[in-house]
């Protein structure tokens, strides 16, 4: 994966179960980069790479062993604004709905989606091209969510094509600015994975009940 950040210029990877040995995440060490996750728990589940591009802050408050949030600040306009930025593991079986392209929905779809119609998060998931693939299953269960405002600067998501030695397929973006950052969300475990996109601190915690 550090191969595929630094050819496609990546601003921030979104990471779900990584590479940990000794309690820290390894293999994500990129030149000019920083790397943020919860250095205080047994086995992280989530982290977020940052190139040197990218002015981010992690929030500690929010950050724990299966969510990595940080503060990126972005030019838009010769103006800067702050964005919330966070990776989620998601510790349970798969939640299918077709507002995200499943191509089925079961109860904990529904009950995923009665909670994000409550909160200010807009699904950007485009189409059903499967972000899980096995050799017996194919299927839509990783999520990207961003808040209204901010959800118009996040183009071009898509489901990659290139291998990512895992059952869950690479999914990039990239937010608008004056400087387009590349993002990619990468969740090489056997788990669902959200990846959270905010403009305000008050509205992650609104939206996450913090």
């Amino acid at each position: 994966m550090s191969y595929l950040i630094s050819k496609l210029q990546t601003g921030l990877a979104l990471v779900q179960e990584p590479w940990v040995y000794k309690n820290r995440v390894r293999g994500l060490n990129i030149r000019g980069g920083h790397l943020y996750y919860d250095s205080t728990c047994e086995i992280p589940r989530t982290c977020i790479v940052v190139t040197g591009a990218v002015q981010a802050k992690m929030l500690v408050q929010l950050t724990s062993r299966d969510m990595t949030a940080v503060k990126i600040t972005i030019s838009v306009g010769g103006e800067n604004r702050n964005a919330v930025i966070g990776s989620v593991y998601l510790p349970y079986d798969a939640q299918h709905h077709t507002c995200w392209g499943s191509s089925d929905t079961n109860s904990r779809g529904n009950a995923l989606l009665d909670y994000l119609v409550t909160t200010e998060l807009d699904i950007l998931n485009a189409g059903v091209k499967p972000t899980f693939v096995t050799a017996r299953r194919q299927e839509v269960i990783d999520i990207s969510l961003a808040t209204a405002d901010i959800v118009t600067d996040v183009i071009s998501w898509r489901v990659s094509e290139e291998e990512s030695l895992s059952d869950h397929r690479y999914i990039k973006c990239q937010i608008r600015s004056d400087h387009l950052y590349n993002l990619i969300g990468e969740t090489p475990g056997l788990h669902d994975g959200t990846h959270l996109m905010r403009t305000s601190l008050n509205q992650w915690k609104a939206a996450l009940g913090v």
